[in-house]
């Protein structure tokens, strides 16, 4: 059965799509088969991997609510991976994410009202799956941030005071990822680079079922 990961955050124009594409396409590019179930009516992740087509990657566009369920369910055999992109936290679609997610992505740029906007969604993540007999892994990414900065530095010591289970790889805002709207795929340069780490991290962490020897995964 595939693993499913989501990206939440309570605050718009985070990255949410750009992270989950950038994950989705280097998971892919490692052999697995990968779902994006892009839940956005925006439709970024369609948009992006109709620029180029990525062996082992499909991306569904999905705005019903109540068969959300359902197709996870039923599509859940034939990947590695599915990945949900979601519009906000405020609504059904990203609750139901968030229940069915087995590993939830925070991204968080530098600015406080986005350190709030995490903080928010860790929460309500965490609220949410407490009682849960398997409980999601969650993770805060700052992602998209200039690592060279003062904002930068607030924002990760405002995470950290928090307790909030942060990432130790902070994406840097590059060009790269800006392109990868026009060229599908992987970033280019330095944002590769970039991916490649953020994805080592959470393999190191134990967190990609992909990455795991067949005993470890459940």
């Amino acid at each position: 059965m595939a693993q499913i990961i989501s990206a939440i955050q309570q605050k718009g124009g985070s990255g949410k799509s750009t992270m989950l594409s950038s994950i989705a396409a280097y998971l892919a590019r490692d052999g697995a088969k990968v779902l994006i179930i892009d839940t956005d009516p925006q439709g970024s992740c369609v948009e992006w991997q109709a620029q180029l087509e990525t062996e082992n990657l499909d991306v569904l566009p999905h705005l019903d609510e109540d068969r959300f369920f359902d197709v996870v369910k039923a599509l859940s055999p034939k990947y590695d991976c599915i990945l949900v992109d979601t519009a906000g936290y405020d609504s059904r679609m990203a609750t139901y994410a968030i229940q069915a997610s087995d590993l939830i992505l925070v991204p968080c740029r530098g600015s406080k009202k986005d350190v709030m906007g995490a903080a928010r969604t860790w929460k309500h993540a965490t609220t949410l799956t407490e009682k849960y007999a398997k409980q999601p892994d969650i993770r805060v990414a700052l992602w998209n941030v200039n690592t060279a900065t003062a904002v930068f530095k607030h924002a990760r010591d405002a995470l950290k005071a928090a307790k909030m289970p942060l990432l130790g790889q902070a994406i840097p805002t590059l060009t790269g990822f800006d392109a990868m709207s026009w060229n599908g795929g992987l970033p280019d340069g330095k944002a590769t680079s970039a991916v490649k780490s953020f994805v080592a991290e959470l393999q190191i962490a134990n967190l990609l079922d992909f990455y795991k020897p067949k005993s470890q995964v459940a």
